[in-house]
């Protein structure tokens, strides 16, 4: 938020309440608190932004949570509470803002996926299915509005360094995982989604060799199998972190 405010941009945003970035800085800042699965949260937040502003220039999908467990043993309560985070609440909020971006002469919508959503990760199966569906989603309804003014982008971050790790549904990465330290910054990626939008560029990899990880596993699956399945050598297995952590919160 804070590289679109010293861009000069006037921002909305929605979070969930002790997990918004301090807008109390920006007097252009048009804050929603509430859960952005919920349709009258959706609802409000477009309804402010126009008020407050008139129009809606770009639209950033970016809200996700993550769940750490092989597919084997992801838990389908959780599974769906994902899926309505990381992939019906960016369409449901695409749909809201259309109306209004397709009366305006340029617009972007920019859905956050990852590097992930191309390339799928045994120890984080629901994670890398929710990023695949919104790509796909993404992708659609970029051939949907090819000939409007409404520009779509997508962006592919590796590992940013957020607490994501710490606020995901359940689970533990592996320690391989855990170990690497080699991420970008939230400053990074908003960087690259504001020059994105500015150059109307179709798909932004923060960092770059994501997309190389990408691309080594669409042409050659066999390498990456072999790349993650030494990620989680030498270790318990994914369902078995996995169904610690469960006791452990139950217990708690």
């Amino acid at each position: 938020m804070r590289a679109f405010q010293t861009a000069g941009w006037r921002v909305s945003s929605v979070g969930l309440p002790g997990d918004h970035a301090d807008t109390t800085a920006f007097r252009t800042v048009v804050s929603i608190l509430g859960d952005i699965t919920d349709k009258r949260v959706r609802e409000l937040a477009v309804e402010r932004t126009l008020i407050a502003y008139g129009r809606i220039d770009v639209l950033i999908n970016n809200a996700a949570i993550g769940l750490y467990a092989s597919p084997s043993t992801t838990p389908q309560e959780l599974f769906m509470r994902l899926i309505d985070v990381n992939v019906c609440a960016p369409l449901a909020l695409a749909q809201l803002v259309l109306p209004a971006m397709r009366k305006q002469a340029s617009s972007t919508i920019v859905n956050v996926g990852s590097v992930a959503g191309t390339v799928a990760l045994p120890w984080a199966a629901a994670y890398s299915a929710s990023k695949a569906a919104l790509h796909a989603i993404h992708d659609s309804l970029r051939r949907e509005l090819h000939a409007t003014s409404v520009h779509l982008m997508k962006v592919a971050p590796g590992i940013v360094d957020t607490d994501f790790r710490a606020r995901v549904l359940a689970g533990e990465p592996p320690r391989a995982v855990r170990a690497i330290r080699r991420t970008v910054s939230p400053d990074t990626v908003a960087a690259a989604i504001l020059q994105g939008i500015r150059k109307r560029r179709k798909t932004v990899y923060v960092p770059k060799i994501g997309a190389l990880f990408a691309l080594i596993g669409n042409i050659a699956p066999g390498v990456m199998d072999h790349y993650l399945a030494n990620l989680i050598a030498g270790e318990a297995s994914t369902s078995s972190v996995f169904e610690t952590h469960l006791r452990s919160e139950k217990v708690s």
